[in-house]
């Protein structure tokens, strides 16, 4: 079986959620044996500067990409006020990338071509010209929902009418063209069930965010649970949803939990760190910006907090710190996509008081915190390991399509 992969960014290095969405289906299909060609828009805000001979090559068999500015641009986005393709999704569209993508269906014969996310949607009467290959839609959220979300947070103002008006032209999009891919892949029985509510004759399946961990990351992680208690953010603050909770954790629970437990350290980590953020001065508050290494600055602290409160899909980085053994304090809204349960594998709070009841639960049981990072690290290795994933949709889409690897 032979797949190419269309992204809207590089998915190199693996510093946040989409980037993880991206490579772990591509190792879940290639550790069963699928060949996978990668087709990427090197964007300018994120842009991938390294030698491709660098890269690891035991996941592609080949790296293609095509250098994009994704900028706003205020002439732009008014002639979108009419176009059907939502402003966020145009900013993707390029001739160039076109090009590269004609070259590789014309000179390859592919058996499917993966999309991830609706923002290369556009690229499908491209797919469909010069390639009889299926096309699967890999969706990472409801994009719409992200927005519509922003809209009922926000306070009144140009603001929130903007948010509103792009919640409508993306719920549009997504919605009216279900139609023209072959196969869904949701990132969640909740956006599957969503999707299908739109579109019901839609055929898709469910593969979630997967994760590897080793055994000595996690064993690290056991013997950090006994030291001096950390908490821990980690996540791209240039998408709004990771900035808007953030901000109101620190706005409405920190101050609160610095009184209570003026031992305790916040540890914050995120690649392009808004100066606003950048430049906060709280007690026991480090603002470390992009970190090098992930997985080594999880293992360094005790307690994951994801306090999202608009966003939408699955949270790569509440698998990743789960998969780690640690104790995840996240909203219902974080944890949506996502098979745990409240005080068994994971902690929920909807509003400060419920964080601060959870945090001191915590510090004054650590046997509890213990115990619930080693049934997170359980959860994760059940239900969510990647060779175990790639092989359910491969078997999806061979029961679909009739087709074998």
């Amino acid at each position: 079986m032979r797949v190419l992969q269309l992204t809207k960014k590089v998915p190199f290095p693996s510093k946040d959620g989409e980037s993880m969405a991206i490579l772990s289906i591509a190792r879940s299909l290639v550790s069963n044996g699928v060949s996978v060609d990668l087709l990427s828009l090197n964007t300018n805000k994120h842009r991938f500067l390294s030698d491709l001979y660098d890269l690891d090559s035991t996941i592609y068999r080949s790296i293609n990409m095509v250098e994009i500015n994704t900028d706003f641009h205020p002439i732009s986005f008014l002639i979108n006020i009419i176009s059907n393709i939502p402003y966020q999704i145009s900013r993707f569209v390029k001739k160039d990338y076109k090009v590269k993508l004609v070259s590789l269906l014309t000179q390859n014969n592919y058996d499917f071509i993966l999309l991830e996310t609706v923002y290369l949607m556009p690229y499908i009467f491209v797919i469909k010209r010069y390639s009889s290959a299926k096309i699967l839609l890999r969706t990472h959220n409801m994009e719409y929902e992200i927005w519509d979300r922003l809209y009922k947070g926000a306070n009144w103002g140009v603001s929130k009418l903007l948010y509103k008006w792009l919640a409508r032209q993306m719920f549009r999009y997504e919605s009216f063209r279900l139609h023209s891919i072959d196969y869904l892949i949701a990132i969640s029985k909740r956006e599957l069930l969503m999707f299908k509510a739109s579109y019901p004759s839609l055929n898709g399946s469910v593969v979630p965010i997967t994760w590897n961990v080793s055994k000595e990351s996690y064993q690290k992680t056991l013997k950090s649970n006994t030291q001096n208690i950390s908490l821990f953010f980690i996540g791209s603050l240039d998408w709004k949803p990771n900035q808007e909770g953030l901000l109101w954790f620190l706005h409405k629970v920190w101050p609160i939990c610095q009184a209570k437990f003026p031992h305790l350290s916040f540890y914050v980590a995120g690649r392009n760190m808004p100066d606003r953020i950048k430049q906060m001065t709280l007690d026991g508050v480090f603002m470390l910006g992009e970190v090098d290494d992930a997985v080594a600055f999880v293992n360094q602290h005790d307690i994951a907090i994801v306090p999202l409160l608009s966003g939408s899909g699955m949270r790569a980085k509440i698998i990743e710190a789960m998969g780690l053994g640690k104790v995840v304090i996240t909203t219902s809204i974080g944890l949506e996509g996502i098979e745990a349960q409240d005080a068994i594998d994971v902690c929920l709070a909807n509003s400060p008081e419920e964080f601060i009841d959870v945090i001191q639960h915590l510090l004054n049981h650590p046997a509890d915190m213990i115990q619930i990072g080693i049934n997170a690290h359980k959860n994760i290795m059940n239900n969510y390991e990647s060779v175990a994933m790639g092989k359910k949709l491969i078997d999806s889409l061979n029961h679909h399509f009739n087709c074998y690897p």
